[in-house]
């Protein structure tokens, strides 16, 4: 059985004990200098650096705690269940209560004892008998309900935040009852004075997941979204939330990618295609930045029951219309909420805006398509996970809009740092570092009672502390939104606080104005740091390769906004981890254009020589596409022959078109010509045909001297048939008989006797 060694009960133990005294020397508070965040204390490196990490054969976890703050008189009461996470069964199991015997008294020190670990000394446990429950029997795997009661006179009465929570001890086969802790869960109690005024306070829930693709860029993971849609999925969660907080005024932080992926599977998952959509012409010129969306390219929603081609990741009938009811519903739960926006994709703001600022704003024009499509108003926002902000990503965002980044993402100066205000000319509100990091272990950060209690804590110590900032919510990652959301805010809908959208409450605050100063840059280095600038170039040339590829499809087809969802989901902030993976599908995603730009040819004889200085060159123009496309025949303007060609040239779908190009030359010799293949803007598209073409002014001489010899060759056949047609005239003058002798001639023979 796995359990924690004596040896590091004990040194836990040691440690507590001097966060503990320093807090006494204090007056009765935990100071924030005395507790161990950078691994030294006293000049030594504190046992919780150097321990065996062990977990607790049996796992407490409190699921209810009454009062959340503690304000008068009256016990606090702890519920929740124990289980039994090893193989040996344990009987006599004593769950007690404990508490702290001193207040945390400031954010600084909540924050750092919140990071101790699991098993430090943080206070006593209750030994009365009527506060300990006791579970005579637990089976391996076996859960049990228990409650216990801290009663009123045994927690601090200053004002503060104390720890309280549940120790479980017992014994097995192999384990006596010893006085170490077998279980433990805890949670901190805000103890405080009635209030007197209200804290405004805003609560912004995220909808940001990570959105990835095929090679032919259908959605991937599709057995991973049905189990998001689900009534008990993230996603199915986020529905049922927004229900039950419907007119409450709670903030969604919404990436559009997300519905717009739910979309694609409700349309049945279609595959990236450069087959003709249906559209709907604009008179709007076309955009002269290739990375531009055109938003008269193709319908923003791809069209419900179309087929998808070369389908990888086909979405089942089921998948399809989870998809399908899922969008539906999330389209009314959202038409009246407080929604902020992030740029499609939710991408790397600091690394997109200063390695290819005209990204940003592509995915600020996608995320408004998209939401405008859906019938969803939001306020176009900037919130990256870390909380933290570059001077150009605050540049990069809308006039408009709004800065959301954490506590720690600003220098602290003397006194509580802002959380409204203006920075660099942009309305901003900074969330709660410490409810972001959710409630203390050993439990998940983000269990409902844990982070509750946390917020309550942010609140008491402004109380404690004087801070006048009002409070931005956003809970952690692990949050069981569920289960959660009622008791959030069940809490801040209480005296002490004022519940708002975050966008009105940033409005309201009197908050100061900062600049660039005010920032903390975020890390340069680490492997989860950024997007690599390296990745953000990578996409862009496929971006651009794709518009180019839509510039001579015939019929507009909507395949470079295709390609340009699929590339902003790869520089987004859940690709930082892992951005090989990112790389490598963007690269195949290039590959595939690639090949279909390479399904447009051009070719021709190697060699061609001209009549003189003027003559024609076959050539062949191939579409291998599915799809008919009108390209340019560009020449090489440094070559000095001339060549018309009939621009533009249409090809019909996988066929070919025979040209005979009429070529001249300036001077004899041969020549090089380069014959490109290129859109209407003059873009190569990558085709080209290279001939060697020889010129000659002898070829003229030659037609003259055919010329001149076919005359004298003409001429001679007509002397000769002239004199021939004499000679014969001669010929039948020589052969006529003489004329026979008539009357007169008899008559003059006889006058001559």
């Amino acid at each position: 059985m796995l359990r924690r060694s004596p040896m590091t009960s004990a040194c836990a133990l040691v440690v507590s004990l001097g966060l503990l005294g320093a807090g006494t020397a204090t007056g009765a508070s935990l100071s924030a200098a005395a507790v161990p965040v950078t691994g030294v204390v006293a000049g030594r490196t504190p046992v919780a650096a150097v321990e065996v990490e062990t977990a607790d054969p049996l796992t407490v976890r409190i699921e209810e705690m009454s009062p959340a703050v503690l304000t008068g008189g009256g016990a606090v009461t702890l519920s929740g269940t124990v289980t039994n996470a090893s193989d040996e069964t344990w009987t006599e199991i004593n769950l007690a209560p404990f508490r702290s015997a001193f207040p945390i008294t400031d954010t600084a020190t909540l924050n750092a004892a919140a990071a101790l670990p699991d098993d430090a000394y943080v206070g006593d446990r209750l030994t009365d008998v009527a506060a300990i429950h006791k579970i005579d029997e637990l089976a391996p795997g076996a859960s049990a309900s228990f409650t216990t009661r801290i009663p009123r006179e045994r927690l601090g009465s200053s004002p503060g935040v104390y720890w309280v929570g549940v120790h479980a001890r017992g014994v097995t086969e192999t384990q006596p009852r010893d006085v170490f802790t077998d279980g433990r869960a805890r949670t901190f109690l805000p103890v405080a004075d009635r209030a007197t005024s209200r804290l405004p306070t805003a609560v912004v829930l995220p909808i940001r997941l990570p959105v990835e693709h095929t090679a032919d860029g259908q959605v991937d993971g599709t057995g991973d979204w049905a189990a998001l849609l689900a009534p008990d999925g993230e996603l199915g969660a986020v529905l049922e939330t927004a229900r039950d907080l419907e007119g409450q005024p709670v903030t969604w932080l919404l990436d559009p990618a997300v519905p717009h992926a739910v979309a694609r599977l409700a349309a049945g998952n279609p595959a990236r295609t450069v087959e003709a959509l249906p559209t709907e012409p604009s008179e709007s010129p076309q955009p002269e930045d290739e990375l531009a969306p055109d938003e008269t390219t193709a319908p923003v929603m791809p069209t419900p029951g179309e087929e998808a081609t070369a389908n990888e990741e086909p979405a089942t009938d089921a998948l399809t219309e989870a998809a399908t009811t899922w969008l539906d519903d999330f389209t009314d739960v959202m038409a009246d909420a407080e929604v902020l926006s992030l740029p499609y994709g939710d991408i790397d703001v600091t690394t997109v805006a200063e390695t290819r600022p005209q990204l940003v704003d592509d995915a600020w024009t996608r995320s408004e398509q998209v939401l405008e499509a859906l019938g969803i108003d939001a306020t176009p926002t900037i919130a990256p996970p870390d909380g933290q902000l570059s001077r150009g990503a605050v540049e990069a965002a809308a006039p408009d809009g709004l800065v959301l980044l954490a506590e720690s993402g600003l220098v602290e100066d003397e006194g509580p740092s802002p959380t409204a205000g203006t920075l660099l000319g942009r309305r901003f509100a900074a969330t709660s570092a410490g409810v972001a990091a959710g409630g203390p272990g050993p439990e998940s950060p983000g269990t409902p009672v844990g982070v509750r209690q946390r917020v309550a804590a942010e609140a008491a110590l402004r109380d404690v502390t004087g801070d006048p900032n009002p409070l931005v919510v956003t809970p952690p990652r692990e949050w069981e939104m569920t289960d959660g959301a009622g008791p959030l805010l069940d809490l801040l809908s209480g005296p002490r606080f004022r519940l708002q959208g975050v966008t009105t409450l940033v409005r309201a605050a009197q908050g100061p104005t900062l600049g660039a100063r005010s920032l903390v840059s975020p890390a340069a280095d680490g492997r989860d740091a950024h997007v690599p600038a390296t990745t953000v170039r990578s996409a862009v040339q496929w971006v651009r390769r794709a518009a180019l590829l839509e510039s001579v499809l015939t019929n507009p087809a909507g395949f470079d906004a295709q390609v340009r969802d699929v590339a902003l989901t790869e520089l987004s902030h859940h690709t930082r981890r892992h951005p090989e993976d990112a790389a490598a599908r963007i690269e195949a995603g290039r590959d595939q254009v690639e090949d279909l730009l390479g399904a447009i040819t051009i070719s021709g004889p190697a060699s061609a020589t001209l009549s003189g200085d003027s003559g024609t060159i076959g050539t062949t123009l191939t579409n291998d596409l599915a799809v008919p496309v009108t390209v340019n025949v560009e020449v090489d303007p440094a070559s000095e022959i001339s060549v018309e060609v009939p621009n533009p040239v249409a090809i019909a779908p996988q066929s070919r078109r025979r040209m005979l190009l009429q070529t001249s030359a300036s001077r004899e010799g041969v020549q090089s010509l380069t014959l490109r293949l290129a859109d209407e803007r003059g873009r190569p598209l990558g085709g080209e045909l290279s001939v060697q073409v020889r010129a000659s002014q002898v070829g003229g001489l030659l037609w003259l001297i055919m010329g001149v010899g076919g005359v004298v060759l003409f001429g001679a056949i007509a002397v000769r048939w002239f004199r021939r047609g004499l000679s014969v005239r001669g010929k039948r003058l020589d052969a006529a008989p003489e004329p026979a002798p008539g009357p007169a001639a008899a008559t003059g023979e006889a006058e001559q006797a």
